[in-house]
């Protein structure tokens, strides 16, 4: 039986920046690290520490406990390639959720 590559965090925050329309240079920018740090692991040739999940999470206005979710929630998807994007209805449900709204940010100050 062949094994079956299951998404994973890196791909994750891949969906999740795209989503929120972040170029790669420009997540990079607000994570302050380099372009190809993003790249790397959102390929994941580079493991995602608990830092870098909190920097994602705090660019992207999320908890870190959201981004694992949402890592969990696409499982059984395709993986993201590069050059497209194929994001399956249930990943679309599930980050439209996580994404913060004006109401949730009052409510939490």
């Amino acid at each position: 039986m062949a094994d079956k590559k299951i998404p994973t965090i890196n791909e994750a925050l891949a969906l999740a920046r795209m989503y929120w329309g972040f170029s790669q240079t420009e997540m990079a920018n607000a994570l302050g690290m380099s372009q190809a740090m993003v790249s790397e692991i959102e390929r994941g040739t580079k493991s995602v520490t608990l830092e870098t999940l909190d920097r994602y999470a705090v660019a992207l206005g999320v908890k870190k406990s959201q981004l694992m979710f949402f890592a969990e929630e696409i499982e059984g998807h395709g993986p993201v390639r590069k050059g497209r994007l194929i994001v399956a209805d249930a990943a679309l449900r599930v980050l439209r959720r996580l994404k913060p709204t004006e109401t949730a940010d009052a409510e939490a100050i």
